[in-house]
């Protein structure tokens, strides 16, 4: 078990940590419930103070001061007290699989149960989908992912909210609303220069993004726990951004947009934020997450809209942006080394960052973009306005044909 900051009690097989050398993955969950006794349909509802763990190629744990250590990842399933394994206990592998660790974020059942009652769905549907779902999300949690033997079992006693729980519960780390995983990213131990966040969320009437994630990510790195934990923020630090009705009001939303260009206006060193929000450049890629297959067009016009997303229509809108990538990517080692800025980066910045600029006015008409290049296409938002009843309901038979 490691706990940066402290020591690291000794377990059965050395653990070194490689820097620089490899690119890695790393998959973000958050827990719910280990506060002591609550409602369970509040349960269901996650906030903003959620513990989030993560999983990357080593080690499994979470940076908060909440948990705030971390287990090698070949040992997930061993019986950990305290850090250590104690008495006879053997070391268990097999729990480091990656169909098991993405599988922690594949339910939908209780995304399900919080969204049926604002669909247009009738009303005995309603009835139908909460009376089969209930039995999946009440005491037994069968909606999300269950870790047992909870590693951080007897760890941080004083502090972990876990630390007495025999099994931990795990499920997406986007239902807190961070759908874009920064929060591994803006560790101060990992010295992170750029992230390139690239934001395909639904958080609009007709699925496109709003800055919710950037929002949400701002909001927590200030949050302070008034309770043995202290700082949930814990050290990290995010830039300044805008709130969801600036971003649609200013465009944002609409095109790759830098956060924290000046780097003096965090307390902490923070990385560069290239935000890059889903736009149809030439296909309506604002699927719902409850879209549960795709055909072969669909499936080409998304991974093409994409690339366009990716390229900002291959230049065809803006040329100088693989120029303005460079310049992202080498900014904060600029800052280091005190060297000075070249003019095209200079010209980039003044394009892409964030002025600061906010208007907070409700839109009277809800965010609808149009196709921005290529042939024109009907957009999927009304496609997608009645899907996601549909799909509820398909569900709804699908788990009843499952549990008879």
């Amino acid at each position: 078990m490691t706990s940066f900051g402290g020591t690291s009690p000794p377990y059965q097989r050395t653990f070194t940590h490689v820097q620089h050398e490899i690119c890695a993955l790393v998959l973000y969950r958050a827990s719910r419930c280990h506060d002591g006794p609550v409602d369970q349909e509040v349960c269901h509802v996650i906030p903003s103070n959620t513990t989030i763990y993560e999983f990357n190629p080593f080690k499994f744990g979470s940076w908060d001061p909440t948990t705030y250590g971390f287990v090698p990842l070949e040992y997930l399933g061993s019986n950990f007290s305290g850090g250590v394994l104690t008495g006879d206990e053997e070391c268990v592998r097999g729990f480091d699989n990656v169909g098991f660790v993405m599988g922690t974020s594949s339910s939908l059942f209780n995304q399900v149960f919080l969204e049926v009652n604002s669909t247009f769905l009738p009303q005995p549907a309603k009835d139908l989908v909460n009376k089969i779902l209930s039995p999946l999300t009440d005491d037994n949690n069968n909606d999300i992912t269950e870790y047992q033997p909870n590693p951080f079992y007897g760890y941080h006693n004083s502090t972990s909210r876990v630390a007495q729980e025999r099994s931990l519960t795990l499920f997406d780390g986007g239902e807190d609303l961070e759908n874009i995983p920064f929060h591994p990213l803006i560790q101060p131990h990992r010295y992170v220069d750029v992230i390139f966040a690239i934001d395909s969320s639904a958080d609009t009437q007709y699925h496109w993004p709003n800055g919710t994630s950037l929002v949400a990510t701002y909001e927590r790195s200030t949050l302070i726990q008034f309770d043995s934990s202290g700082n949930l923020g814990n050290g990290t630090s995010f830039p300044a951004v805008p709130d969801t009705d600036t971003m649609v009001n200013l465009g944002l939303n609409t095109h790759p947009t830098f956060f924290g260009c000046n780097s003096s206006n965090t307390t902490n060193i923070t990385p560069l934020i290239v935000y890059i929000p889903n736009y149809p450049y030439v296909y309506p890629s604002n699927i719902s997450t409850f879209d549960l297959s795709y055909n072969v067009s669909q499936s080409d016009g998304i991974v093409e809209n994409g690339y366009n997303v990716a390229t900002m229509g291959n230049g065809s809108a803006n040329a100088t942006w693989p120029t303005c990538v460079g310049c992202a990517i080498i900014s904060r080692g600029l800052e280091r080394t005190k060297t000075p800025v070249p003019e095209v980066c200079t010209l980039c910045f003044q394009h892409f960052c964030w002025d600061g600029s906010l208007d907070g006015t409700n839109a009277s008409t809800p965010y609808e973009p149009p196709i921005q290049v290529g042939p024109t296409v009907k957009s999927g938002a009304l496609r997608e306005r009645y899907a996601s009843p549909i799909v509820t309901a398909y569900l709804a038979v699908m788990i009843l044909f499952m549990v008879s």
